[in-house]
This record gives C-alpha cells, structure tokens and sequence, in this order.
C-alpha cells in the first residue's frame, strides 16, 4: 500500500486475537459503520482530584468539543475516499461514518478480513491505521473497523429457578435489593426525581420480568428508557438478558420513583465508545448516576487498543467535568480476571481513574447477626465460583489521590498503577439479589449486583442533597483526609477477611484500612450523605 500521504495513528495497533484464524477476506462491497474520534477545541484540564467548578452541557461544548472547522475537514477528506457522512456530535467529539470496505482500506490503509475464534467469529484487522495526512493530529481514533468481543458479562443469573413461598422467604440467604439498603444504612428516599443510566452490551430488557419482581419485592414500578445506541436490539434473548434485569431490577429495588435508562451497545470498541457518549451526553433523559457492570481485561492480548482507553477515559473525564457519577463493576473472577496465563489483571473500564470502581462482599445472616467478607465462592473463577475482581492496573497510572495508597502488584515488577476498587457492597449469587429473568424467579450477584447497588445509593443521596449538587465525581474525596481518617474510612464498613487470589502469581487480601480487595469497604449510606453534603454542598457538584 502507498502509504506516502498517509501518517501513522498512535495508539491504533491491533493484534490479531490469540487463537484466531482468517476465514476469509473482507467483501469489498461490505457496509462498515465507523466512528471517528476527533480531537476539541482545547484539551481538557488534568483533572488530579474533584472539579471546583461543574459545566453544564453548553459550557463543556463550548471549551472542549470539536470545532465546526474540524468537523468540516474530516468530512470532507473521508468523503473523497468514498465514505459517507452521518452526524456529528460536537460535544462527543464523534463523527459517524458509513462506507464499503473497500474504501475503508483505502482511506485507512488497512486490510480486513474475518476471523474465527472460540469466544465468536468477528471482522478485525492487524497492525496500526494510517490516516491521511491532512487529518493528523485532528482524529485521535477511528473504530468500528474491528468487531471483535471487547466485554465480559459479569456474574448474572444461572441459578436454578425456584417458586418463592412463606417457608423460602423465612429460610432464604439471599435479600431483596431494600433489604441491603436497610442493612447499609441508606438515606430514606425512593429516588424521585433521579435517573440512573445502565449499559448494557447484550441481552434485553422486558417490562414483564420488571412488573413480576417489583410485585414480589412489594415496590412500585419505575419508568424505564430503553435506548438503542446505534441500531442496537434493545430485547434479546442471547443470555445476557439476566444481566440486564438484574442491573435494572437491582435500582428499581432501591430506587421505585426514579427513572432508569438503559442504554444498548455493540460489544465491540466502537459499541464502548458510542454508548459512553451516548450515556454522558444525553441531555433528553439526563442520568446523574451512571452504572456499568461490564468490562475486559485492560491487558489481554488483542482486546483493548491504547487508542480506545483514551477515548473512552476521555469521555468518562467529561462525565466527571459535568457532575456524573460513574460506578464500574471491578470483576467477578478475583485476581486473575478470567485470563489464564498465571498473572494478575485488573478490569477496564473499572480502572478509569475517573469511575468509581465497585468490588464484592458476601453478607451473611444467621441467627439475627450479619457478617460480611470478601466475596469468594468455589474456586473463584466462573463457573465453578466467582470472587472479586481487585488489583493494580497495568495501563493506567496511579492518580494523585492514591499517593497514600500503598498497594503493590502480585505481579513481579509491575507498575505503581490506579489501584482498584475503591468500594465494595454484597455480591456473592448464594448471599445475593433475588431477580425475575425470563418469567423465572432466582438468586442473582456478581460486582454486577454490588455496582447498580452503590448506583441506588448515589440517587438517593443526590436527592437528599441541596438542588443543584450531586455527588458527582466522588472517588478522590474518598481518599481525602477528614476527622477521623479518610472519607473512605469513616463512610464506609471496613471489610477485614477474604482474599481474591485466582491468580498463579497470587491476588490480594482484605486487610484494616484500603485494600485492593473490597477497597474502603461497604457503604454507611447515611454517613456518605452527612460527609457529602459537607463537602458538595458548598463546593462544585451541580447536577446539570
């Protein structure tokens, strides 16, 4: 290929899934739809701890998103090569596109084929994308050209299906989401006035499940957004719709009067980066609480280009630039994170240092007493168990609000990188959340279960706090020194006892103080609030 007028794009290497074969190459003739990422009008600030002052959707386009300039440019390039221009999203900083293969690879100068692979047959390409050079430093990131699986669904459903009766109820391990909302200590409320947006990259969402098990856990049923990102089925039978029903049954349990929005997306990097844009920028709906319970390895071979972090970091950073609270699932296969060479890994986007990252504990009852641990079932690993995910990134730098965090990585000579989670609730499936999926009433769990819950939490306390504030990006003031230690500390159960080594090289224990197992701990709901009010209300934090 002539690659004369075309100059390389950092941070766009592929390699090939370990395990893939070429079936074929790509038809010429096959639509591709992309998005292209594109650099603002200003960067945006470091963003070291929380922001003073939050934008509104206006402001944020105004300082940080494309110029019409820009826009205009790669639109005009790419449309010479045979690309057909879509929209425009100035604020996402995102242009779609749509075109034939063929010109793809002519634009991009790349070869596509398609793959076979255990985990699904996907289009992909290897080696980095060149841009033509009148677009360098103005596009940050072409996706859509891949389509290879960029998720793992976390704990979900699998359970078998059981009648609920008078003798179960009285006997049963598990709890209904109010339930450990009451045992957390949560701010009285309903949610009223709130919306939490869910992300979901499989399965569906149905209206009668929702109905069933809000008349089983004896709560209203909340109003429901479905919204297709891109063309996405948003009512899927594939098995990951227990996934789905257990994020939204999980708020609607805590949070009966607010609105939910959940937001469907391929599970590719272009599905990632198009549904966070979707979530952050969706002014019709507005979700002040964010909750993603899915997420890959950040350093499995093959998955997650260095391009698409950034992007998606990129995003997430606007989301805390707008007072957005962001919870991520840390993972359900404690320290290894489902990879099977012997070292420890860590989730992306759980290790975003922009999110709040959610860990598992297993509460139990007996005899009118609760205990809580790390959560670990079986051997730790799906799905003969599951644990915890927890660790030390290797992607992503420690951030200035860790400095005190004085975790190392299992893994020999790794990087002092963002330590995750910063938070834990309930997760074990046998201690867990009774859900409806498919008509069928069953006990549920996973990081999957734990990060909607803290989700409830934040709406509930932005509804008690003063209009106009919202917890927003709340993750560093976790690590802030207050009376009597840290935010983290005094706001949250300390979790002493379990582990989450899955991993050859060995994983992480819970210990008194953070740790990189259940981080500062489960939540005191109303201590979070009392903490919050302090420091929001008089400080940045408009919910806008």
């Amino acid at each position: 290929m002539n690659q004369a007028k075309h100059v390389k794009l950092n941070g766009s290497e592929r390699a090939v899934m370990p395990g893939a074969q070429v079936a074929r190459a790509a038809d010429p003739d096959e639509c591709v739809e992309l998005t292209v990422k594109i650099r603002g009008k200003a960067a945006m600030p470091p963003l070291e701890g929380r922001p003073s002052d939050i934008l509104t959707h206006a402001q944020l386009i105004e300082k940080y998103g494309a110029a019409d300039a820009d826009i205009q440019l790669v639109r005009k390039t790419l449309e010479q090569y045979g690309l057909d221009f879509v929209e425009a999203n100035a604020g996402a900083r995102s242009i779609q596109f749509c075109g034939p293969v063929s010109a793809i690879e002519k634009a991009f100068q790349v070869k596509l084929f398609h793959y076979t692979h255990e985990q699904g047959d996907y289009r992909g390409r290897a080696g980095a994308i060149h841009l033509p050079a009148e677009l360098d430093g103005v596009v940050e990131g072409v996706f859509g050209l891949d389509t290879r699986r960029v998720v793992q669904r976390r704990g979900g459903h699998g359970h078998a299906a059981r009648e609920l009766t008078a003798a179960t109820i009285a006997r049963r391990p598990w709890f209904f989401p109010a339930e450990l909302a009451a045992l957390y200590d949560f701010p009285a409320g309903d949610g009223a006035g709130q919306c939490v947006g869910l992300l979901e990259f499989g399965g569906g969402y149905f209206p009668a499940d929702l109905q069933a098990f809000c008349q089983t856990a004896k709560v209203g049923v909340p109003k429901v957004t479905a919204v297709s990102v891109n063309h996405t089925a948003t009512n899927r039978h594939d098995g990951a719709e227990g996934e789905v029903m257990l994020d939204v049954e999980v708020v609607a349990g805590v949070c009966p009067k607010a609105d939910i929005a959940v937001y469907f997306s391929k599970f590719s990097e272009a599905g990632w980066v198009a549904a966070i844009d979707a979530a952050i920028h969706d002014q019709k709906n507005n979700p002040s609480v964010i909750s993603i319970s899915w997420g890959y390895a950040e350093d499995y071979a093959g998955a997650w280009t260095t391009a698409a972090i950034n992007a998606v970091n990129q995003t997430l950073q606007q989301a805390a630039m707008l007072g957005k609270t962001v919870c991520v699932a840390a993972g359900d296969d404690g320290s290894s994170d489902a990879q099977t060479d012997g070292h420890a890994h860590v989730n992306f986007p759980a290790t975003s240092p922009y999110v709040l990252a959610v860990g598992g504990t297993t509460v139990r009852k007996a005899a009118g007493n609760v205990t809580e641990v790390a959560w670990k079932d079986g051997s730790g690993v799906r799905p003969n168990g599951g644990s915890t995910g927890g660790g030390v990134s290797t992607r992503i730098p420690r951030p200035a609000w860790q400095h005190n965090v004085a975790v190392q990585s299992v893994n020999p000579g790794a990087m002092a990188g963002r330590v995750v989670p910063d938070i834990a609730a309930d997760a074990s499936a046998n201690t867990g959340y009774w859900t409806v999926v498919d008509g069928q009433g069953e006990p549920s769990g996973g990081t999957s279960a734990s990060s909607p819950l803290w989700a409830a939490l934040i709406a509930r306390i932005n509804a008690k706090l003063p209009q106009g504030k919202a917890a927003g990006y709340l993750t560093p003031l976790l690590y802030a020194n207050v009376a009597g230690g840290t935010m983290g500390s005094t706001c949250c159960k300390d979790i002493t006892s379990g582990n989450n080594v899955t991993a050859a090289v060995g994983g992480y224990y819970a210990q008194a103080g953070y740790d990189a197992v259940t981080g500062w701990g489960a939540p005191n709901g109303n201590k979070l609030l009392a903490a919050l009010t302090t420091m929001v209300a008089g400080a940045g934090g408009a919910n806008t």
